[in-house]
């Protein structure tokens, strides 16, 4: 894990509220409350617990990982499981995720894994569909290269950067944007995978490219 994450999240009060599209997504699949009660989901890179919330007041058995023992601690202050609920939060970096394999019904990324090189990127994701039980979903939030700032601050690789001068990853460490062709070749063994691109500009004249995979194993 880079450690400028550590810095943010010490110093930034992220953690309050959780994604609209990422809700939405996982409603859909999980539509009754037993479902839910039954799932176990993971986030990587939790954060300070935005997304958790949601996933334990919906009733789903919650576990988050982050490299950041800030993140981690502010997680703990504002999270609390319901009884009978599981919720388990640890530090762990991606390079040993400590968990048996087919532990999970749903792994979540939002806009975590990206902030590495692509071969961690590529372990990241090999070890999150080993984590998956059978029939268990993934869902994935990156940046795409149209995405201001995209190729600026020290390119590592194609695609990385570290600290882009300008943009979504400004000043934020190592940073991956993604085609959607490099998408699609790394989840085209997964399953029928989901790939929606979400591109907007803000007044500034800022151009933000999303992608989200979403996928059944």
């Amino acid at each position: 894990m880079d450690a400028v994450w550590e810095d943010l999240h010490a110093a930034k009060p992220w953690g309050k509220y959780p994604a609209e599209h990422l809700i939405q997504s996982v409603m859909r699949a999980y539509r009754t409350p037993e479902l839910r009660a039954q799932t176990r989901a993971l986030e990587l890179g939790c954060g300070a617990g935005a997304n958790l919330s949601f996933l334990l007041a919906e009733g789903f058995q919650a576990w988050g990982i982050d490299g950041a023992p800030s993140a981690i601690s502010k997680a703990k202050g504002r999270l609390t499981a319901a009884p009978g609920q599981t919720l388990d939060l640890s530090v762990q970096v991606f390079e040993d995720i400590i968990f048996p394999d087919q532990s999970f019904d749903l792994i979540i990324d939002y806009f975590a894994v990206y902030a590495n090189p692509l071969a961690m990127i590529d372990a990241t994701y090999a070890r999150a569909r080993a984590l998956l039980a059978p029939g268990g979903r993934f869902y994935t939030r990156v940046w795409g290269t149209a995405c201001t700032g995209a190729l600026t601050g020290e390119m590592l690789e194609p695609g990385t950067s570290r600290n882009p001068t300008a943009g979504p990853c400004k000043d934020m460490g190592v940073s991956h944007f993604f085609t959607q062709d490099e998408l699609e070749t790394r989840f085209s063994g997964w399953g029928d995978a989901q790939i929606t691109r979400v591109l907007t500009d803000d007044s500034s004249g800022t151009t933000i490219e999303e992608f989200v995979v979403w996928v059944q194993v």
